[in-house]
């Protein structure tokens, strides 16, 4: 382990600890608090060469929700594959702040849905709740379906191909997004962890990184229900932007919050009783 962090911080990793403690948990089938407990044991020859597997991708900056094959997302694990984005720990805001929005018995829609962990969370947490995922990846979805089999949510999910103006099957209470919000500009900034291993069609739109915001919401605020809600995920500097957006189609009560570092991440707008 020393010898792999040593290798993984001069390769530019971030946490090479946490993460080469991460991947010989991983190939020997413990918990990784258990790699501090036993840092004595000896480890066999095959579990010496998986390790050397692992730490091989990491050096090419594969993360290491990609080299397990999946990452934990509000408290449960999601199947991540090269065809959906991985999680990140901010959209659990945006799970959260949904959940505290929909009404019982309701119903939500997931826009580009990808793995799964939005809509998916959400009907692990609300049994009443039904919902529906779009995607425009039919790659995507098959992860989606594997994830909502895991969770044992699968008949109250209909994942369905398409794209930001996706009428549902039925109306809902709440739309739900994280769409793409990279701007071009900033593409060649990202990590190589992010640039190399994430589908690009689930980080920029392009240009501004507005694009699917404006389809999402002026297509979908007349769709959801009187009094339903539309929440999506904002990128750094963008949730005013995306509640000018929101107050543009006729959304009230709009409001933005923030994660743990401070950044507005989820903006929310309620569509009124009745048109103005």
């Amino acid at each position: 382990m020393r010898e792999a962090v040593l290798r993984l911080g001069a390769a530019g990793v971030e946490n090479p600890m946490r993460d080469a403690r991460l991947l010989l948990a991983h190939v020997l089938g413990i918990d990784p608090v258990d790699v501090i407990m036993r840092e004595t044991d000896q480890v066999d020859a095959a579990g010496l060469t998986a390790f050397e597997v692992a730490v091989q991708r990491r050096l090419k900056h594969e993360p290491v929700s990609r080299i397990r094959g999946w990452r934990e997302f509000y408290g449960r694990r999601f199947i991540v594959t090269p065809d959906v984005l991985d999680p990140r720990p901010e959209t659990e805001l945006l799970v959260e702040q949904g959940i505290a929005r929909l009404p019982q018995g309701g119903r939500v829609l997931d826009l580009g849905v990808g793995s799964g962990c939005i809509v998916l969370s959400m009907l692990a947490e609300r049994p009443d709740v039904a919902g529906e995922g779009v995607d425009i990846s039919a790659a995507a979805l098959a992860v989606a379906a594997r994830n909502a089999e895991a969770l044992g949510v699968e008949a109250r999910v209909a994942l369905v191909q398409g794209g930001w103006e996706s009428s549902p099957a039925e109306t809902v209470d709440l739309v739900l997004s994280n769409p793409p919000y990279i701007t071009a500009d900033e593409m060649g900034a990202l990590s190589r962890d992010v640039i190399d291993h994430d589908p690009h069609l689930a980080l920029t739109p392009g240009r501004d990184g507005l694009a699917a915001y404006r389809a999402i919401i002026a297509f979908h605020a007349r769709r959801v229900r009187p009094c339903g809600w539309i929440g999506v995920e904002c990128g750094a500097g963008q949730a005013d932007d995306v509640c000018a957006l929101m107050a543009e189609a006729g959304l009230v009560e709009l409001a933005a919050y923030a994660d743990l570092a401070g950044i507005p991440r989820a903006a929310f707008g309620r569509r009124p009783q009745k048109a103005p």
